[in-house]
């Protein structure tokens, strides 16, 4: 009896996995095709897409839609979850009314906190969070991974997109 249970649960869990890659796909097809063209404007001077506006939008969007392309072909082709991981893999975690009201003060820090602390300062503590939040104990990682990777997106958005990022209490030091 138990055995149907679970085989019900993982065609459950299946059914929802390919549903959210063909949404997610869907999504993408959406956005490169309506949104980015109706939403971003590209000056009629620029000839080539990279120094457009638009590339890093079209460049996200074809990456998501790469993404669920490859989750929806796993989620229909690939083999059946073994029996003693499918009661696990499809149960809610314990604690996952406090994980998200977490994740919903780290969103409101992350969006009222970048004019007063800076975009830079404000992207670390909320990736160190997160971090922590997923299960990350190792105090190097933490710090590691926490300042490295905001560091090298904020660089890359100031000194290459060129789009300007709130400064907070630096301000007045640039």
């Amino acid at each position: 009896m138990s055995e149907t249970i679970t085989q019900t649960k993982a065609r459950k869990g299946r059914r929802r996995e390919i549903l959210f890659a063909a949404l997610t796909l869907a999504a993408s097809i959406l956005f490169g095709l309506f949104v980015i063209p109706g939403g971003v404007v590209t000056p009629a001077s620029v000839k080539h897409l990279p120094l457009s506006p638009a590339f890093l939008p079209y460049l996200l969007t074809a990456a998501i839609g790469i993404f669920a392309l490859i989750h929806l072909l796993e989620a229909i082709f690939a083999p059946h979850i073994p029996a003693e991981e499918e009661a696990g893999a499809l149960d809610a975690h314990p604690k996952w009314k406090s994980r998200v009201l977490m994740l919903v003060a780290l969103l409101l820090v992350y969006l009222l906190l970048p004019d007063q602390l800076g975009m830079l300062v404000t992207s670390m503590v909320v990736t160190i969070a997160l971090l922590a939040m997923g299960g990350e104990r190792r105090p190097v990682i933490l710090i590691g991974v926490g300042i490295s990777v905001p560091l090298l997106v904020y660089l890359f958005f100031t000194q290459v997109a060129q789009v300007p990022m709130p400064l907070g209490f630096f301000e007045d030091w640039m």
